[in-house]
This record gives C-alpha cells, structure tokens and sequence, in this order.
C-alpha cells in the first residue's frame, strides 16, 4: 500500500529529528571531554596572540604608518568637485533667484521688448560666494541658443551669451546689449533688491 503523503512528511520529520539529536550527543560528548576543550581554548589562545602580535608589528613598521598618514593627508586635502552644476545654493542664494527668476528678459526688456520664459545665466560662475546671486534672467536666443538668422537680421541685439556656433558670445553680447553687471544692475532695481553693493 502506498504511503500518504502526509505520512512520508512525518517520517521525514522524524528522520531530522533523530539526526539532530544524534548531533547534539556527539556535541555534548565533546564538551564533556576535558581534552576537547583544552584543545579548543588552545586554538583560541593562538589566534589571540597571533592577532596582538600583528598589531605590535604594524605599530612598529614606520613605513605603513607613513604611508597610511600620507593617503590620509591626500585625501583631506583633496578639493572638492561640484560638478558642472556648481554648489548648491544657499536659503538665502534661492531667496533672490526666486526673485530674479520672475522678471522678463533683461536685454530684451532694455530694448523694449517683454520677453518669458526665462532661465537664469550665472554671471560669476557657480561656485564662489554669493555666486547664486548674481544671476541675470535671460530668454533662450540670449542665453544659448541663437535666434534664426531671419529673426536676428531684424532684431541684431539677440545674440546669445553663450556663443552657439559663430553667433554669438560674451563680446557680441555685451557690445549688444550693454555688460552684464549693468544688467544684473537693473535686474536688482527691478526685483526690489539692493545687493551689488553688499557682494563687491
């Protein structure tokens, strides 16, 4: 007769059972045996006086010390990267681009021209102090992108401050349009900031 699969689960149960208590006879018979556990706590005691004796050896090696200090010092005096982005701005630093932010165009408003959406050219850069600030809100042909060409024969002051090509660039863009402190200059006016004075 077939057994049940219920039945062969218990034999199978009772299997393990007595071989795990078959193991823990054979275990308390070796801790029960005072030779075992001298042998054991030898072992133990070697390991122990191996790991202290590493330790003096690498106290007394100078060479690994030095060397361990001088990647230490490297490391510490490694600059920081922040990335093409730059540094994260401060509370205060999102305080005015948040401001800034919400203006038109500088250039196109300085040739009458109301102009969004805008994105924010650093002027200083992204890392030194307060470079956050010194953000001027600028449309797209005057940041990065050049106008079509139709367009910029209509409109020569819509140069982009980033050359794209051979359109553009910082000169083209300040002989157009005036230097970017005069601009960010007015941008403060216009948002209700005073700060050049507080960051020269």
């Amino acid at each position: 007769m077939a057994k049940t699969s219920e039945e062969k689960l218990q034999n199978m149960l009772a299997s393990r059972k007595r071989s795990q208590e078959r193991a823990r006879e054979k275990a308390q018979k070796k801790l029960a045996d005072p030779e075992w556990r001298q042998q054991q706590f030898a072992k133990q005691l070697a390991q122990h006086q191996a790991s202290i004796e590493r330790q003096r050896e690498k106290a007394k090696n100078p060479v690994t010390r030095t060397q361990s200090q001088a990647a230490k010092k490297a490391k510490a005096s490694r600059k920081k990267s922040y990335g093409s982005k730059g540094r994260t701005p401060t509370a205060e630093e999102r305080r005015y681009m948040s401001l800034l932010g919400a203006l038109p165009c500088i250039p196109c408003h300085v040739h009458g021209k109301t102009t969004f959406p805008v994105s924010l050219h650093h002027t200083d850069g992204r890392v030194a102090p307060d470079a956050h600030k010194r953000c001027l809100p600028i449309c797209d042909h005057h940041h990065q992108h050049a106008a079509p060409k139709e367009v910029r024969l209509e409109f020569p002051w819509l140069v982009p401050v980033h050359a794209d090509g051979s359109v553009g660039g910082k000169a083209e863009f300040e002989r157009h349009n005036g230097s970017q402190d005069s601009l960010l200059q007015l941008a403060y006016e216009m948002a209700g900031i005073d700060h050049l004075k507080n960051t020269n």
